[in-house]
């Protein structure tokens, strides 16, 4: 390394000597143009890493200045003023700055992803421009976003295609993605790949860790992964040490986290007019009086009092890597913890992690092995989200604002307006008990032999996981009906064991303009696991630091359970791959999966997929075409499969709950019988995807991408019809038809203005429509979704999306009773009977002169049609500056926050806007305590609003002290960042966010918003 680094130096010096004498003969000659010193550092972009042997060209009169850089970066030109220089290194962008006057010039240099970038495909890797399927990588820059606390997060508007919803704004919730739209009623999950090994999600991941994350949405790309990638599959990389890059690296972070926003809920002087003017609509008595609602004032503002102000949020990383040419290494510590901005601490998420990656090389790279182990600790506390009938927020938001906090005696206000599951929700939080946390501990290895063109390679890994969760039950009375007798406690503890190996055998060659690749392989996996759970009531002491099983004594009170499970899978794959001169390139892959999950007669599934591609600007006729630097065409078919669902769906189970049977007075037995019917030919989804694809990069600045695709998913497994005579639940069963089909556009922009200023910006947008094919159960529909006093929300049937909102529609308010005459059938049957001026109209659609569910009909989609994302950021000088916007659009949400069961609930302030009085409103009803019309009871596109949104996500601005360089500092930047700063949208809930399964998404029961943060931090590397 040293005579290297001597070699260099010299080389160094003589370029340098060169290009002096040469400027001096130029001057000589009798040039009378001004020769000024140009210096400064040349510098990774991304990594502000110094560059070695950076070619440096003048552009000018003189064509023969050049230099290159030293082994510091540095270097040193004397050219004339006017010109311009080109900075070229192999792996980068070159570049080129105007050279006007001399000094100090810095150059930071870009790598050229787009033309030498390798990235990961399914068991293995390849160059991104002989790719042929459509794959979306993410930048590490992405996954270091501030705030991020699971790495799928990164997705969220910088994948086009890929729709990213947030279950939660609750510390440690999931989110919601689906890839290319929902093609089943089961999971819509993607498929995650860690290092290849594949994971059942990657919330334990910490994003510090990744390398590197690719999305895979054809069918193409994700059918090497056969029967698990019908939803898409993400592929991620973890950070592994350089040779010869010792480093030391520390990321911080701490910030402060506030609701985005509240709801607009009418305070008590507001809410007892409004229970009054309903009582009157109604009949029945005024419950309050003038005199006391002028004493009422504002009174309890419940969505603040149930609010944890400034809640923290921090997140600290700690790695060393480093190696040489026999081995490298990447070791990491890291914690993160975010407090919920609901509920002080019972809403809490902490996560600590340790990893180590370890590879080392033999007998000159012919044999290389490796490790990758890492040990992740969750912790969580939570509390009840979107669920109306219960939990603090519903009861935020549906308890009436007269009843205090606490009453006269220091105890819990309990309100005597509102009742039944709607309490005081501060008393909800502080009588709320409960923990849960996980230990995963993943342990992978591998071994390689290369020799030849053929590389063996073998991976084996476990995961283990160990979870347990707590539950105490104090004594309380939080009204006359939510209340307990006895104190309880329970405990579930569980263990599951997941084991797998994947050997693969890959030729690779070259003969002239001709390569070509082949690689075969196996996997098996297995996983095994239990689980056990307890109860009792009657606890000694009625303190949660007693919440112990051994201590309750209540006789009769406890329960236990406890299952097992065991699971197989064995595939078989392999893949093809050729491409002449890198124009043309041709990939075939296929895949053979089993598993125990189907029925004997169907136990195997085959995936095939082919793909080809056409890099049309490596053709000579284009040579002339200056301007385009990257034009490649893509086209792909194939088929991929989903087994998300429970196991043993095929057989028919013996159930026992519920069979209790009694012999004489006192002798009991257990009964036992058939559950479901049997099904042997059950077998897998299959989603089959045709796409066409262009990438582009031209004018030297801009890149783009498009894909069309169409995606039909084929054996949807859904509850067949089976014979009333059978007497058993009927099957699982393949018969249905989901199909997704769209397009998707990603532009980019990437330049270098002046000296020390780049600009970098980015957008996509991806439009998606889904249509149900064909149900083929009896009914030849599905239904799901619910509210209290109303079913059946949403409807999945042929010619529509799936999942749509399944409601009555409505036609306005009456104004008058000669309109209520009015309305009438074809056959002069009265509608709305019972209906009085200020009611909505509901429409009968099949005139039958009756307002029923048989009138119900699509009322629109809770799934996104389009999805979007921008990214802006620019660097001057030291300083750094970005900001994320992203949004969906073309979907609705059903708002169900107010308990419209409970007549006395609070509302929103959108009430105001309601019919009271002829022409005072056409789309809000009057407010009544009796509703015999059914205006707030009946499912209809009432209670429908349009959930589009644009949201900056973040905007963070930074500043990197450059000169702690000369004291061995690589780097050290400190920033600001503000997450969830701007949200805009017509909906009137929290979060225009709202996900669930695809027969309950979109309704809206009271979701966790997201919380608006400030973050300080500091990236420090050595």
């Amino acid at each position: 390394m040293l005579i290297f680094m001597n070699k260099v130096r010299v080389l160094s010096v003589l370029l340098l000597f060169c290009s002096c004498c040469s400027l001096v003969a130029q001057q000589q000659s009798g040039g009378s143009t001004a020769v000024v010193t140009v210096k400064g550092i040349v510098t990774d972009s991304q990594t502000g890493e110094a560059l070695i042997g950076v070619s440096i060209a003048y552009k000018g009169t003189d064509t023969t200045i050049g230099t290159v850089t030293d082994i510091d970066g540095r270097y040193s030109i004397n050219v004339p003023a006017g010109g311009t220089l080109t900075f070229s290194y192999v792996g980068y962008a070159p570049r080129e700055v105007r050279v006007t006057s001399g000094g100090d010039m810095n150059v930071r240099l870009e790598s050229d992803s787009e033309l030498d970038e390798v990235i990961v495909i399914g068991y293995g890797v390849q160059k991104k421009s002989l790719v042929t399927g459509a794959i979306t990588s993410i930048s590490v820059k992405d996954l270091e976003q501030t705030g991020l606390m699971r790495a799928d997060q990164a997705m969220q508007g910088r994948v086009p295609g890929v729709t990213v919803m947030n279950n939660s704004g609750q510390p440690g919730a999931a989110v919601s993605i689906r890839i290319r739209g929902a093609g089943t009623n089961n999971s819509t999950d993607p498929l995650y790949v860690v290092d290849g090994f594949i994971m059942g999600n990657i919330e334990s991941l910490n994003p510090g860790d990744i390398e590197s994350m690719e999305v895979l949405k054809d069918a193409a790309s994700a059918a090497i992964y056969g029967a698990q990638g019908a939803n898409g599959v993400v592929l991620i990389t973890t950070k592994k040490g350089k040779d010869g890059e010792n480093r030391i690296e520390y990321s911080g972070s701490y910030g402060v986290q506030n609701p985005r926003r509240y709801l607009d809920l009418l305070d008590a002087t507001s809410y007892a007019r409004i229970m009054n003017e309903s009582a009157y609509n109604s009949g029945k008595a005024l419950p309050y009086t003038e005199a006391e609602i002028a004493s009422f004032g504002k009174g309890t503002d419940w969505q603040r009092e149930i609010t944890n102000k400034n809640a923290p949020i921090t997140n600290h990383q700690l790695s060393i890597s480093g190696g040489n040419k026999k081995y490298i290494y990447n070791s990491s510590l890291s914690y993160f913890m975010q407090e919920g901005i609901i509920a002080p601490k019972k809403s809490k998420y902490e996560r600590y992690t340790a990893r180590l990656n370890f590879e080392s090389t033999f007998f000159n790279g012919i044999l290389k092995v490796g490790t990758t182990s890492d040990v992740s600790h969750v912790k969580r506390q939570s509390i009840a989200s979107n669920q109306g009938n219960s939990g603090p927020i519903s009861s935020a938001i549906n308890i009436d604002p007269i009843t205090p906090v606490y009453d006269d005696m220091g105890d819990f206000g309990i309100s005597p307006y509102v009742a039944t599951e709607v309490v005081n929700p501060v008393a909800r939080i502080y009588y709320t008990h409960g923990s849960s946390s996980y230990t995963r501990i993943n342990l992978m290895g591998f071994a390689q032999l290369s020799y030849k063109g053929f590389t063996l390679r073998s991976n084996i890994g476990e995961v283990i996981n160990y979870t347990e969760s707590r539950g105490y039950t104090p004594l309380y009375r939080l009204n006359s009906s939510n209340f307990t007798n006895s104190t309880g406690v329970s405990k579930s503890m569980a263990q599951n064991f997941y084991y797998n190996n994947d050997n693969t055998l890959t030729y690779a060659n070259k003969i002239d303009v001709h390569n070509f690749s082949a690689m075969i392989g196996n996997s098996v996996r297995t996983g095994n696991g239990t689980d056990v759970s307890a109860s009792k009531q009657g606890l000694l002491y009625d303190d949660p630091e007693y919440a112990y099983i051994a201590l309750a004594k209540t006789q009769g009170s406890d329960g236990a359970g406890g299952s097992t499970f065991k699971q197989a899978f064995v595939s078989y794959f392999g893949r093809m791959s050729y491409d002449f001169d890198s124009r043309y390139m041709l990939t075939a892959t296929f895949r053979a999966d089993g598993s125990y999950r189907f029925g004997p007669n169907n136990r195997f599934g085959y995936f095939p997929s082919v793909s080809a591609g056409w890099n049309v600007t490596n053709e000579k006729f284009m040579k002339s075409a200056k301007w385009l630097d990257i034009l490649k065409f893509r086209v792909s078919w194939g088929q991929t499969g989903n087994d998300a669902l429970d196991d043993w769906q095929y057989v028919s189970t013996i159930g026992t709950w519920g069979k209790t049977y009694y012999f004489g007075d006192d002798e009991q037995a257990i009964g036992a019988s058939p559950g479901r019917t049997a099904n042997p030919d059950l077998k897998w989804e299959t989603s089959e995807q045709l796409n066409i694809g262009i990438d582009a990069r031209f004018l030297g600045h801009f890149t783009t991408t498009i894909d069309l695709y169409r995606k039909t998913t084929k054996d949807l497994l859904v509850i067949v019809p089976a014979p009333m005579y059978i007497g058993n639940q009927p099957p699982w069963g393949n018969a249905g038809s989901v199909r997704n089909q769209g397009i998707e556009f990603s532009l980019g922009y990437r330049k270098d203005l002046k000296k020390d200023w780049s600009i970098d910006v980015s957008g996509n947008i991806a439009y998606n429509q889904n249509k149900v094919l064909e149900v083929g159960n009896e009914n030849g529909y599905i239904t799901g979704g619910s509210m209290i006093q109303m079913q059946n929300l949403l409807m999945m049937e042929p010619g529509q999306p799936i999942g749509y909102f399944y409601l009555n529609k409505t036609l306005g308010v009456f104004q008058n009773q000669a309109q209520i005459d009015g309305y009438r059938s074809s056959d002069g049957t009265l509608i709305q009977p019972k209906a009085k001026p200020g009611d909505l109209i509901f429409k009968d659609r099949n005139d039958d002169g009756v307002i029923d569910i048989l009138d119900r009909e699509y009322c629109g989609s809770p799934h996104p049609k389009f999805n979007f994302g921008l990214n802006f950021s620019t660097k001057f000088k030291s300083f750094d500056f970005s900001m994320f916007w992203t949004g969906l659009a073309g979907y609705k949400i059903f708002n169900g926050l107010r308990r419209w069961d409970l007549q006395t609930s609070n509302f929103q302030t959108t009430v105001m806007n309601r019919w009271h009085g002829e022409g005072t409103s056409n789309t809000y009803p009057r407010v009544t305590s009796d509703d015999q019309n059914g205006n707030f009871t009946t499912a209809s596109d009432f209670f429908l609003e349009d959930g589009s949104f644009l949201r900056l996500k973040d905007i963070s601005l930074g500043y990197t002290f450059d000169w702690l360089k000369r004291y061995n500092v690589r780097q050290c930047r400190i920033y600001v960042s503000a997450l969830n700063l701007l949200t805009f949208t017509k909906y009137t809930g929290y979060e225009p966010e709202v996900t669930g399964g695809v027969l309950s998404q979109g309704i809206d029961r009271g979701v966790y918003t997201q919380p608006k943060t400030f973050t300080v931090g500091l990236n420090l590397s050595f």
